[in-house]
C-alpha cells in the first residue's frame, strides 16, 4: 500500500474516532456517557467516587482476571509508586484482592472480588442499554450498515494488536 493511501486511511480513522468520541462518549465521565436515573446506580457507582485510574485497573482486571501489580502498571502506564495507593484504595472498597503468586512469592497479584465482578457486570449492562437506546433511532438499513461496519472494524483492529 502506498504512503499516501496509508496517510489518507490514518486521517479517516482519526476523524472516525473523533466522531465516535464526540457522538457517544464524553471522555472520563461515565455518568454523562450513560445517564442512568436509578437509585441502584447512584448507590452502586456514584458513592464509590473513583478516579479514572482506579476504574481502568478494574476494567483491566475484568478482562485478564488476575495479574501481577507490576504488569498492570506497565499496561496502563501508571508508575509503580502510584499503583500502591490505587490498589490499597480498591482493597479498602473491597473491589480487589491482593495475594502472593503461587509460583513466585516475590510477585504480588491482584484479582477482582465478587463485589467488583458484580459491579462491573452491572455497569457493563447499563452501558450496553444506554448505547442501545442511542442507536435505536437508526433506520433498519443504517443499523445493518453499522453492524456490518463494526464487524469489519473489529476484524481489522484485531489484526493490529
Amino acid at each position: 500500500m502506498s504512503d499516501s493511501k496509508l496517510y489518507k486511511t490514518s486521517c479517516m480513522l482519526l476523524d472516525f474516532l473523533s466522531l465516535v468520541r464526540d457522538g457517544l462518549f464524553i471522555e472520563n465521565d461515565f455518568t454523562k456517557n450513560f445517564p442512568i436515573n436509578s437509585n441502584e446506580f447512584q448507590t452502586k457507582i456514584c458513592s464509590l467516587s473513583m478516579p479514572p485510574s482506579h476504574i481502568n485497573v478494574i476494567l483491566y482486571l475484568a478482562k485478564v482476571k488476575s495479574s501481577p501489580i507490576s504488569h498492570i502498571a506497565k499496561k496502563l502506564n501508571i508508575s509503580k509508586s502510584n499503583m500502591t495507593p490505587i490498589i490499597d484504595k480498591l482493597i479498602d472498597l473491597e473491589l480487589v484482592h491482593r495475594y502472593t503468586d503461587s509460583k513466585d512469592r516475590r510477585i504480588l497479584r491482584v484479582e477482582l472480588t465478587p463485589k467488583a465482578i458484580e459491579l462491573f457486570e452491572y455497569v457493563e449492562s447499563a452501558a450496553k442499554d444506554a448505547i442501545k437506546n442511542k442507536i435505536s433511532t437508526l433506520s433498519d438499513e443504517d443499523l445493518n450498515d453499522l453492524t456490518s461496519s463494526l464487524d469489519t472494524l473489529s476484524t481489522i483492529f484485531k489484526k493490529l494488536k
